[in-house]
Parts: structure tokens; C-alpha cells; sequence
């Protein structure tokens, strides 16, 4: 795309303003009524907020239950609700309406079983993460330590299920799986793909019955990769802590990587010091999954950045809201700064969808033409369509068609659409 491409978006009202709700804009998709829930307000970034201190006097657990496979370790650690992390405090999460909670829900929800999502509130969830001996997974890999946060009254609870010794896995394992059974609803990042798979591995290893197919998991990867994984450079939960969360750890956290070895150099060593650090890292997942929740029920509300407009746009398309999509993909392409990104191509690809499904080709042509330019093949490919089919212009379908297979690279589509320009050469004749 060039300026040519840039002042044509401006003339069909997607234009670059100091930010997608700059005062005095005339864009009609902002500020119809019907778009209110997508409107936000200017961005005032905030001073990024301390991490919690890193205290070693801590010790690695503080309470003892007995269990009948044995005694479980578990340090408790609580907070109160407006106990601020980032840029949200922890009551945040508890505040959001029940529509944005079952969009978040539509987006990110596993249904193991036929157990609902969330419902109205999250004061029931569980927020789980896990530290390991290896990241590959299957039965050679131990889980050595279990974060889950959950919201207790007036306060949020972390309890950190801890195993100082392989042996002692059984008795964790009991206790972790009596909290399990109390709460409904497993939030995780990564946890479909990970933490969850991994745990029914060691119940399984431990015959003990396994209910976690019971749980709806919440993964929040999902949705945070549908809402910004075009503008960072990673959607890793470190990232979003950065670049979307305000979180700053203390100096003295550990990279994941680390994590296997210090807990095995704490099972042949027994110095608590260095799994200080791994306390204070699964800590801080916990409590990070809770701001990100409330993050991602804002980007769902009140989406502000150009990614976060595709994530809406592409939610109601899927509900068959194509007026609202339509409105959700003016505003990311007006968000983005570069309208030659991938977002915006992308965007312009299912806005044009959009428009088409509502039976609007004369404007949906502007938004292919936009991308034929730009050289995608899809954009040429809509267009011949376009042109043989409904504008009935042949010789322009022909024209269109020999664009695309000048771009395409995949056999299955230069196949397709050799055989549309030969049906169009005799068509022409």
C-alpha cells in the first residue's frame, strides 16, 4: 500500500486521527449509537506499578494438611481486593456485566464437559498455574508446584500447592484436588494446551479419579492472541505483563526456563533460597491471570487499539452481527497507524466478507480493489468473481483473474484460477 492507498482510505472515512476516539472526529463507525459498547476513551497510560518485594525469610510453605495419601504442603498467601497489580486491582475482575463475560467465555472457553462457563461472575473461578520439571510434557514430567487464586470473601487467596519430596506426590495431589472440587470454573493461560493435560496425567499416574473434565477452562491465550498478537512481538504472558498489563517484576524473579533445574538442585540440596524465586514467579502468573481478565473484558467493551477492534469484528461476524463488524473493522482500520500491516489487511479482507454477506458488493468492490492493489491474491480472486458473476464484465474478470495467478504461489489455488481464466477465454468468445 502507498499514500494513494492512504487517501483513498480517507475518503471512505477510515482515517489516521491522534487516537481511535480523538476528540472532533466526524467518523459515522464511532459514533453511531449502536457502537457505543466499542467506543473508549483517549489512552492515559499510568506509571507502571512496583512488583511485590521478594521476601527469602518467607518460609516455602506455611501450611500443613493432612490429607489421606499423607501430609500437603501449601504456602497461603492473601490479598486484599484492592490490592492493585499492574494497572488493575484485584476486585476489578469481579466488576465486569455478565454479556462481557460471556463473550470473554465464547472466545476463550474448553468445555470438557457439559458444565456451564463463568455465568455472571467470576467469584467462583479458579486461576491455576503450574511450575514442572520439563516443559515436554507426558509422564516423565513432575509437577512440583500448583498456584491457584481464587476469591475468598473479602480478600484473594493464593494457595501454593508445594512438593518437597516426589514421594509426597499423592498427598498433593489429594489436597489440591479437595480445592478443585469446590470451585466450578479453571482459569489458565495456556492451560488447555498445557497445565490442564498435564495434571490429568499425574492423577492418572497416581490412580486417583481424575474430575477435572468436570471444569470449564477458561484459556486465556486464546483471546489475548486473537486482541493483540499482530502488535507484539510475543503473547506470552511475560509480554502482556510488559507491554499490555503495567506489571514490572522485581529484579529477583527467574525465567521459566530455569525453573526444572533449581527445584532439582533443591531436592538434592534442601536450600529453600533459590526456589524463593520460583515461589514468587508462579505467584505472580496467579496474580497476573486476574489482571488479565479484566484486561481482556475491556478490550472487549472498550476496545482502544487496532487489534482489539479485530478481535470485535471478528466476534460478531461469527454471530452473524455483520453491522456491527463492519463498524468493529472501520474502527481497527482506522486504528492502525500502518495500513499496510497485516492487521489491516486482514481487517479489509473481512470487512469486505462483511459487506458482501449483506448483499452491499458496490461497496464491498472499493475494500477488494483496496486489496488487489496492495497485492493479495484473495482481493483479484473476489474481484473476477465479482465481475463475471454479477457486474457481468468479462473482459475485466479476465483481466482480474490473470492479476491473481500472477500472485499466486499455492498449486491448489494457481489451478483454481487457471481454470476460471479458461472458462472466462471461452466465455469471451
Amino acid at each position: 500500500m502507498n499514500q494513494d492507498l492512504r487517501d483513498r482510505l480517507r475518503r471512505l472515512g477510515v482515517h489516521r486521527s491522534a487516537g481511535p476516539h480523538a476528540a472532533g472526529s466526524t467518523s459515522h463507525s464511532l459514533h453511531d449509537e449502536r457502537f457505543h459498547d466499542l467506543e473508549v476513551e483517549s489512552d492515559q497510560t499510568p506509571a507502571p506499578v512496583a512488583g511485590l518485594p521478594l521476601d527469602l525469610s518467607v518460609p516455602l510453605w506455611n501450611l500443613e494438611l493432612q490429607t489421606p495419601a499423607g501430609r500437603a504442603c501449601v504456602r497461603r498467601t492473601q490479598f486484599p481486593l484492592d490490592h492493585q497489580h499492574g494497572d488493575y486491582t484485584l476486585e476489578h475482575a469481579l466488576s465486569h456485566p455478565p454479556h462481557v463475560l460471556q463473550r470473554l467465555e465464547r472466545d476463550a472457553v474448553h468445555h470438557t464437559s457439559g458444565s456451564g462457563g463463568p455465568g455472571s461472575d467470576l467469584s467462583t473461578a479458579l486461576f491455576l498455574d503450574t511450575e514442572t520439571t520439563g516443559l515436554a510434557g507426558g509422564t516423565g514430567t513432575l509437577i512440583f508446584l500448583v498456584g491457584v487464586g481464587y476469591f475468598d470473601g473479602q480478600a484473594f487467596t493464593v494457595d501454593q500447592y508445594f512438593l518437597p519430596d516426589p514421594n509426597e506426590e499423592p498427598a498433593m495431589l489429594s489436597a489440591l484436588q479437595e480445592r478443585l472440587d469446590r470451585q466450578g470454573v479453571l482459569i489458565t493461560f495456556n492451560g488447555r494446551g498445557f497445565d490442564v493435560p498435564l495434571l490429568e496425567t499425574r492423577f492418572m499416574l497416581a490412580r486417583m479419579p481424575v474430575t477435572l473434565a468436570d471444569h470449564t477452562n477458561l484459556d486465556l491465550l486464546m483471546p489475548a492472541r486473537r486482541a493483540w498478537r499482530v502488535q507484539l512481538p510475543s503473547c506470552s504472558l511475560s509480554s502482556l505483563e510488559f507491554h499490555v498489563l503495567n506489571v514490572r517484576r522485581s529484579q529477583q524473579d527467574i525465567p521459566g526456563f530455569l525453573i526444572p533445574q533449581l527445584y532439582l538442585d533443591y531436592l538434592r540440596t534442601r536450600n529453600p533460597d533459590a526456589l524463593q524465586r520460583v515461589m514468587y514467579h508462579n505467584l505472580h502468573d496467579v496474580l497476573s491471570m486476574v489482571s488479565l481478565v479484566t484486561r481482556l473484558c475491556r478490550a472487549i467493551s472498550e476496545p482502544g487499539s487496532s487489534g482489539e477492534y479485530l478481535s470485535a469484528g471478528q466476534h460478531y461476524e461469527s454471530t452473524g452481527q455483520f453491522d456491527a463488524a463492519v463498524k468493529a473493522y472501520q474502527a481497527a482500520l482506522q486504528a492502525d497507524a500502518n495500513p499496510a500491516s497485516p492487521l489491516s489487511r486482514r481487517a479489509l479482507s473481512h470487512l469486505a466478507y462483511c459487506l458482501k454477506r449483506q448483499e452491499r458488493r458496490g461497496d464491498a468492490i472499493t475494500y477488494w480493489q483496496l486489496l488487489a492493489d496492495a497485492g493479495d491474491v484473495q482481493g483479484w480472486i473476489e474481484l473476477a468473481m465479482h465481475y463475471e458473476w454479477h457486474a457481468v464484465d468479462l473482459e475485466r474478470a479476465l483481466e482480474c483473474a490473470h492479476h491473481a495467478l500472477a500472485l499466486a504461489r499455492d498449486p491448489v489455488t494457481r489451478g483454481d484460477i487457471s481454470h476460471r481464466i479458461e472458462r472466462l477465454k471461452r466465455k469471451c468468445t
